[in-house]
């Protein structure tokens, strides 16, 4: 029988579910059956890690949470990790070739990253650091909303300094660090734009009115 990849393993997960039953019974659940509860147990239980209110909550962009995943999984593909994987490529950093290009060089050390870094600090009264990233995002303190929209900005930044090195390296063009950190405040002005107002409380909105992220 020449069967899809997709239905032959679906059947192959029917059998290996056959494990979780005994007698007729669902084991793992003993007051009843659920389709979560049946996936759960089938994926197994996996601890969550600190990263993950970073990076998926709901005032990131997609592609913005693409990008923080592979931050906190190290995959990102910068020169030094792909000569590490035995790529024959200068592994300098592409814009400034002062040092080797790893994440840490690329969104803490490089001083045009320092410089979008203090323009979205100064155009929105922020205190995004010079030197951290996912770790900087976990200790914030304020209401969701704050953290959420903080969390939203420092991947919107990791993403655009990505993009513009990208840029250059293809390219060699490049946005100037003001035009860059304006891009990430109209980004976030939309993310608010898209929220129902009356859903946000004083305390909120005035701290997006101090954040120039309020029209």
């Amino acid at each position: 029988m020449n069967s899809s990849w997709v239905w032959g393993r679906i059947c192959k997960s029917k059998y290996e579910m056959v494990a979780g039953y005994t007698n007729g019974k669902w084991n793992v659940q003993p007051d009843g059956h659920t389709p979560a509860g049946s996936y759960e147990w089938f994926r197994g239980s996996k601890p969550k890690v600190s990263w993950y209110k970073v990076v998926w909550n709901g005032w990131v962009i997609p592609k913005n949470q693409f990008m923080g995943w592979l931050i906190a999984h190290a995959a990102l593909n910068t020169t030094s990790k792909l000569v590490g994987f035995g790529v024959d490529i200068e592994n300098k950093c592409c814009i400034c070739a002062l040092a080797e290009e790893t994440t840490e060089h690329l969104f803490c050390e490089r001083a045009y990253s320092k410089r979008v870094v203090r323009e979205v600090n100064k155009m929105t009264s922020w205190n995004y650091p010079e030197c951290g990233v996912l770790n900087w995002c976990m200790e914030r303190t304020g209401t969701m909303l704050q953290k959420g929209i903080q969390n939203a900005m420092m991947l919107s930044l990791i993403y655009q300094i990505w993009h513009q090195r990208n840029k250059y390296r293809n390219e060699k063009t490049l946005l100037c660090p003001e035009r860059v950190a304006k891009h990430i405040i109209e980004e976030m002005r939309a993310r608010v734009r898209g929220r129902d107002k009356m859903q946000m409380n004083l305390v909120d909105l005035e701290w997006l009115k101090k954040m120039n992220l309020f029209e």
